[in-house]
């Protein structure tokens, strides 16, 4: 009960979030997607479950549920195979090129609503054509994100202060490398 409840208030002040940006004369926060893309060693194959275990180049593991089961019977251990990760993001401008705005009143509806899965970064370029903006997280490591709707980008710049509130959930691809 609590979780729909919190479901519902979050989702009124995500959709209520774009007249808060506009009220601080940011644009107004926007859809998009961020995919990954990897190759490694597979570790281990559970069939039963769908899931497969992979060892990157620098020997991190992780293991992945296959929504798309067509290529497991493909996939062996030691085998190469190529992810695929897809993640959808809501991205609020929460400060302008010059410094202006206010990342508190834009933020906080979008930040409640699943503060671990919220990225702070810089946009440092963007293709207004594409709608693929670089940016820049606190850490320093360079990301990018696709917008869903290239024209609501059109006043996004680089220099501007982002927030992005990842999905929880995420979409992923196991294949056998070519």
């Amino acid at each position: 009960m609590k979780a729909k409840v919190l479901g519902m208030v979050a989702g009124a002040l995500v959709a209520a979030a774009p007249f808060w940006s506009f009220a601080a004369g940011l644009p107004a926060p926007f859809e998009g997607s961020s995919t990954l893309q990897a190759e490694g060693v597979v570790k281990s194959v559970d069939r039963a479950k769908h899931s497969v275990t992979v060892r990157d180049a620098q020997g991190s593991e992780a293991s992945f549920e296959m929504a798309d089961t067509r290529d497991l019977e493909r996939i062996t251990q030691g085998g190469k195979v190529h992810i695929r990760m897809m993640r959808n993001a809501v991205i609020s401008v929460t400060r302008a090129a010059d410094g202006q705005g206010s990342s508190a009143a834009v933020v906080a509806p979008i930040a409640q609503t699943n503060p671990e899965q919220n990225v702070s970064a810089q946009v440092q370029a963007i293709d207004h054509a594409s709608g693929v903006m670089a940016l820049k997280g606190a850490n320093g490591s360079v990301f990018h994100i696709q917008g869903r709707d290239p024209a609501k980008l059109a006043n996004v710049t680089p220099g501007m202060q982002v927030l992005v509130a990842f999905a929880p959930k995420f979409n992923v691809a196991v294949a056998p490398a070519q």
